[in-house]
């Protein structure tokens, strides 16, 4: 399975998880005010929006094929453990 977002796909989902840490993660005002300049530098379109949406894109690369991987070799662990 491939699973690749583009940039407004990966700046809609930060949007999702930082409004969801600010509003109840139990930060302090600093705290959310860095949250919020965090997120606002990464404006849709802009280099490091770009650059995360990469890593991101990498990292759930990463993921699923270590997921992948796990569940093949469970299978097999569980082919054998079978026959024996």
């Amino acid at each position: 399975m491939q699973v690749i977002l583009d940039s407004d796909e990966t700046w809609s989902l930060m949007s999702v998880i930082t409004s969801y840490v600010i509003d109840n993660g139990g930060l302090s005002t600093e705290g959310k005010a860095k949250l919020r300049a965090w997120r606002s530098a990464r404006a849709s379109g802009t280099e490091p929006m770009r650059e995360l949406s990469d890593a991101m894109n990498e990292a759930l690369g990463a993921y699923i094929g270590e997921a992948t991987n796990r569940q093949i070799r469970g299978k097999r662990y569980k082919r054998a453990k079978e026959t024996a």
